[in-house]
């Protein structure tokens, strides 16, 4: 009774057919975006003077190796109830883009954030005697951006 179980729930016998993998195209393949092959960085570091909520350092901590428009996307999102911070995060990131945009001439579409670091320190009143009074709290964050450089498109001469 139990070989005929057995042989009922048994399937090895029966033959396998595996399909190779396709070979990927330089194109993305329907993958939403790819890291660039050439790879070039740039570090920033921001000093954010206001106090950082638990849920906005969350949101920081998940930039790694994210494009950039998916982190604003996160952003806009997860911050709806809490405007004035996601104001502050969205102008935390929009800096640093907008350096690279305009000093390296690079594109916004070749973007990514590669690590994000979130550093507290408090700055004490040395005149005071008591230390715990006036503590002003910082939080530094650095942030490393990878970018695709992209050779200029030359412009076309004009027929006339």
């Amino acid at each position: 009774m139990n070989r005929i179980l057995y042989e009922n729930r048994c399937r090895c016998k029966e033959e396998i057919s595996i399909t190779p993998k396709r070979k990927l195209s330089a194109r993305s393949e329907g993958k939403p975006l790819q890291y660039p092959n050439e790879m070039m960085s740039k570090t920033f570091q921001i000093k954010y003077e206001k106090k950082l909520s638990s849920l906005a350092r969350f949101i920081l901590n998940t930039f790694r190796n994210k494009y950039i428009y998916y982190a604003i996307d996160d952003i806009l999102y997860l911050l709806k109830s809490n405007p004035v911070e996601r104001e502050n995060l969205l102008a935390l990131l929009s800096s640093p883009v907008l350096s690279l945009h305009n000093n390296l001439c690079i594109n916004f579409f070749d973007i990514w954030i590669h690590e994000v670091y979130i550093n507290e320190t408090s700055k004490v009143n040395k005149f005071l005697n008591n230390e715990y009074q006036n503590l002003e709290q910082f939080t530094y964050i650095t942030i490393k951006f990878l970018y695709k450089t992209r050779v200029p498109v030359k412009k076309p001469d004009s027929l006339w």
